[in-house]
């Protein structure tokens, strides 16, 4: 493919069926007046499967079409886009093969295997998920799906762009989590080449700052592993495509505490009545920690709800 544009996204956006649902912006009324600028809450906690991966996931295999019914399609996630991926595999009567490492959190494994999607299990090394990744397309004949340089993911994840653009009038600051980049340079593509002068900022945890890192050496910067309650923000390198268009589009990264992130995730339990999970929450935890100061209409986006009951009750009991 050749440069993404615009009207990528905005044809992506016109194809997405009635069941991605068009999540709410909700603004925080509490944060709002804490921080004297309106703090409005993008609620992809709420999408179908419980993250904004079900757009991409479905771009991915939609535009894929009958090849992927034929030889069926591989990918390797964290837990998110394999939950999403089965899904819609699921809808689309394409079989889905999803390469997790074996530290994935059981409670995300479990919805992939309840919605039809086949694991394949790798050790624990972010670049052994590329691996077996690979070893699958050669001896099964699946079409692997390399999430790090696919420009159909940034054209799906980049849908969200255009729709808080719809629903908040106001040239906005954006908050977006960064894992191997996909969302944010998305996002970012889609603000920017609407209103240039938007600001659009991505939020890493310290534990896990590859993409924080290479943002500033300006090129690609990869860690030897991740530490961080953020089980969905784990990449140890940023894609390469992904990382061009954050250089394009990108005002600035920040990171913040697993601590900040704990306490987020409580308070938007406690307080907004909102079920996200830490790698969800951490544009919450920059503004609530001081590590992004806002200047106008701020929209933090929650990305995920995909917390184990357990582990929600253990932040909610230690952050109350």
């Amino acid at each position: 493919m050749s440069e993404i544009t615009g009207s990528d996204i905005e044809r992506a956006r016109a194809e997405l069926p009635p069941y991605i649902r068009r999540t709410p912006l909700l603004r925080s009324e509490e944060l709002s007046a804490a921080l004297g600028h309106p703090i409005w809450l993008k609620c992809e906690n709420l999408q179908i499967t419980g993250s904004y991966k079900a757009r991409a996931a479905f771009t991915l295999l939609h535009r894929l079409g009958e090849d992927a019914r034929r030889h069926g399609v591989a990918l390797t996630s964290s837990g998110n886009f394999a939950t999403a991926f089965a899904y819609m595999g699921r809808r689309l009567g394409v079989p889905t093969v999803l390469v997790m490492m074996r530290k994935t959190s059981p409670f995300k494994a479990e919805q992939v295997a309840r919605l039809g999607g086949e694991i394949v299990w790798c050790e624990d090394r972010f670049e052994a998920r590329f691996e077996t990744l690979r070893r699958l397309e050669a001896e099964r004949g699946l079409i692997a799906i390399n999430h790090l340089e696919d420009p159909t993911v940034v054209i799906g994840h980049g849908t969200i762009g255009l729709e808080i653009l719809e629903q908040l009038p106001e040239v906005p600051t954006v908050l977006v989590p960064i894992s191997t980049g996909g969302l944010i340079a998305g996002i970012a593509l889609a603000v920017k080449e609407r209103h240039p002068q938007a600001s659009v900022i991505g939020v890493q945890p310290e534990g896990s700052k590859a993409t924080y890192l290479s943002f500033k050496a300006g090129a690609i910067v990869s860690i030897p592993e991740t530490r961080t309650i953020c089980d969905a923000l784990t990449a140890t390198r940023p894609g390469t495509l992904m990382f061009s268009l954050i250089q394009r589009y990108v005002d600035d990264i920040v990171l913040v505490a697993d601590e900040a992130v704990a306490e987020a995730v409580a308070w938007l339990a406690r307080e907004e009545k909102l079920v996200v999970e830490p790698s969800g929450a951490v544009g919450i935890a920059a503004l609530r920690s001081g590590q992004v100061t806002p200047h106008g209409p701020t929209v933090a986006l929650l990305s995920g709800g995909n917390i184990a009951p357990a582990h929600l009750a253990e932040i909610l009991t230690s952050k109350t």
